[in-house]
């Protein structure tokens, strides 16, 4: 519970001596074996998933990292040829040999001794127990956890950020978040969604989402009918459970990171049935959905019909401008907003104690926390 109690009490259980260090061992010793499931694994995840919210503005080591530094480290997802060709990080200006551009392989640039302490909770060697934990784990309070760490850790533009996001995709973990989009638990899916929405800020992770995870993400939208677009009947063969208004929201986000500046991924969408789903859930005005979902699914409309070359597609399945743009108006103010530590419905004292939840999936669209 304390983990859950506030900057403050994230900050001194941060810097209590030995104990990131503990939980990890705790979780690296249950892995592979009957111990991986229960609440003592349950409950170390759930606290580095909140010690892992905001990591960069509330450390000093976040702190002290520059904008200048940044720039040579962000992904660049800029409009031209560069952004697709030359990977993650694109050809803009050169920077400074001593912030190498990581992309996942090899030792990283820029330290020589093994992480410890505090360190350790943004270093990329924690993504692999994470991912293990993902994959071999069936308690979904744990997998929801998991998740949830992984996607705080790659929220925003910290270098560490970057890292992470390159990590995940080194260690094969897109797949296996991919996987997930399928469990039937609300909660899980929702914290999966919003982790692959971060992944898919790093440009070559972005590709990978859209080419292969795009019809889990449809085929977790509600409504469609038993064919859409070219191809679409696959992703929509199972309607599947309901889902809390919370989860469709991050999955219409994810879909909107995913297809920003990507116009093969926007072709996905469509091709896997999408526009069907959202233009339902846009429709829906409050009778079925939340103002948030709406919104959402109504951002992600507006996105695709930004495509041109892509209309002449949307005409052949019936659809019109009037079909994806309409209560979209915030769209472009919303794409002015990073999806930086905003992305974690985490720490959310969602997990405010192992046994009392707050019964609802927790999504923020601004960078607060809500206890």
């Amino acid at each position: 519970n304390v983990s859950s109690a506030g900057e403050e009490a994230r900050r001194r259980m941060r810097e209590c001596e030995g104990l990131t260090d503990t939980l990890l061992f705790v979780i690296q010793t249950s892995l592979g074996s009957s111990e991986i499931d229960s609440k003592t694994i349950e409950n170390c995840v759930c606290i580095l998933r909140n010690l892992s919210y905001r990591l960069a503005a509330e450390t000093s080591q976040g702190q002290q990292m520059g904008t200048d530094e940044l720039d040579g480290l962000l992904c660049s997802d800029a409009s031209g040829k560069d952004g697709e060709t030359s990977g993650c990080w694109g050809k803009k200006k050169k920077k400074k040999k001593s912030l190498d551009q990581w992309d996942g392989v090899g030792p990283l640039p820029d330290t020589a001794e093994p992480p410890k302490g505090i360190q350790m909770l943004w270093h990329p060697s924690i993504v692999k127990p994470y991912l293990t934990l993902l994959s071999e784990c069936s308690n979904p309070d744990t997998l929801e956890g998991a998740a949830g760490a992984l996607q705080n850790l790659a929220a925003g533009s910290w270098k560490w950020s970057v890292y992470i996001r390159a990590a995940v995709r080194k260690e094969k973990g897109l797949p296996i978040l991919v996987e997930l989009l399928r469990i039937d638990n609300d909660r899980v899916v929702c914290a999966v969604a919003t982790a692959l929405r971060n992944m898919a800020l790093d440009v070559r992770n972005k590709e990978l989402i859209g080419k292969y995870a795009m019809r889990d993400l449809v085929h977790r939208l509600p409504g469609g009918s038993s064919a859409s677009g070219s191809s679409g009947g696959t992703a929509n063969s199972t309607a599947g459970k309901t889902m809390c208004d919370d989860t469709v929201t991050a999955i219409c986000c994810a879909l909107h990171e995913v297809i920003t500046k990507n116009m093969e991924n926007a072709k996905a969408l469509r091709d896997a049935g999408g526009i069907e789903k959202l233009i339902g859930i846009a429709r829906s005005k409050g009778d079925k959905h939340s103002p948030k979902v709406v919104k959402a699914a109504s951002q992600v409309l507006s996105s695709m019909w930004q495509y041109r070359d892509l209309r002449s597609l949307y005409k052949k399945d019936g659809y019109s401008q009037y079909h994806f743009v309409g209560s979209a108006s915030t769209i472009e103010r919303d794409r002015q907003r990073p999806y930086s530590s905003s992305r974690t419905p985490s720490v959310s004292p969602v997990r405010t104690s192992p046994n009392n939840r707050s019964g609802e999936c927790i999504y923020l669209s601004f960078p607060t926390m809500i206890t």
